[in-house]
């Protein structure tokens, strides 16, 4: 049984984290608004307690920051501790498959042995072949549910850690008054940006604070 291994979260990766702020709405005709977002970007600070970052601000008053996932999933603990845990899953029901393979393997040998030799009788033979079959039918369909508790497993865990990171920004985004978190990484439609914009290492060491305090409580 091929089980496969714990990737990066495709929810994460893909994901554009896009929040729009209902405090700050923007005003004047969309089109004109594009190009003036275009033509008219400025940086501006954002005041932090901790970390200082940048955002970008336009005159109709849109703040814009990214987050690069790639590097928030090699940081980020809570990602790591799941990735593990689900390695252990499936590392567990990879050994309890091979263990029942390994047992039918030495059963069907041990009675070619014996019908080679004469020591069974034709219903002997007959009723250890339907054994045989039906415990290799068991196998594979242990197999199919063993793969498909894998795949509940990473399922699951990829919907927690993406909720924790997406309930996170939201909240991040109202305290920094952003008004779009994009998400930069290599599975991304963002294709460029300012270096400035990033404000991934401040929510690494914060997502990772509250990791940590929740583990310990």
């Amino acid at each position: 049984m091929k089980l496969t291994k714990v990737v990066a979260i495709a929810a994460i990766s893909t994901s554009l984290f896009m929040f729009q702020s209902c405090n700050q709405p923007v005003e004047g005709d969309a089109k004109s608004d594009n190009v003036e977002t275009q033509k008219s970007i400025e940086e501006i600070p954002v005041a932090q307690a901790d970390v200082a970052t940048q955002s970008t601000a336009t005159s109709s008053g849109i703040s814009i920051a990214y987050v690069n996932t790639d590097s928030l999933m090699t940081k980020y603990k809570f990602y790591q501790d799941a990735s593990m845990k689900i390695q252990a899953f499936e590392t567990k029901i990879q050994k309890k498959y091979e263990y029942k393979a390994r047992k039918l393997k030495e059963d069907y040998d041990n009675y070619i042995e014996q019908a080679k030799a004469g020591m069974l009788t034709l219903k002997q033979q007959q009723d250890t072949e339907a054994r045989l079959q039906k415990e290799q039918q068991g196998l594979m369909e242990m197999e199919q549910n063993l793969g498909q508790q894998s795949s509940m497993q990473r399922q699951a865990i990829s919907s927690e850690v993406t909720d924790t990171i997406i309930s996170f920004l939201n909240n991040y985004r109202l305290e920094k008054n952003y008004t779009l978190i994009l998400n930069y990484g290599s599975m991304s439609g963002l294709l460029s940006a300012d270096p400035k914009l990033d404000i991934t290492g401040d929510v690494v060491t914060r997502l990772n604070a509250k990791y940590d305090f929740e583990s310990r409580h």
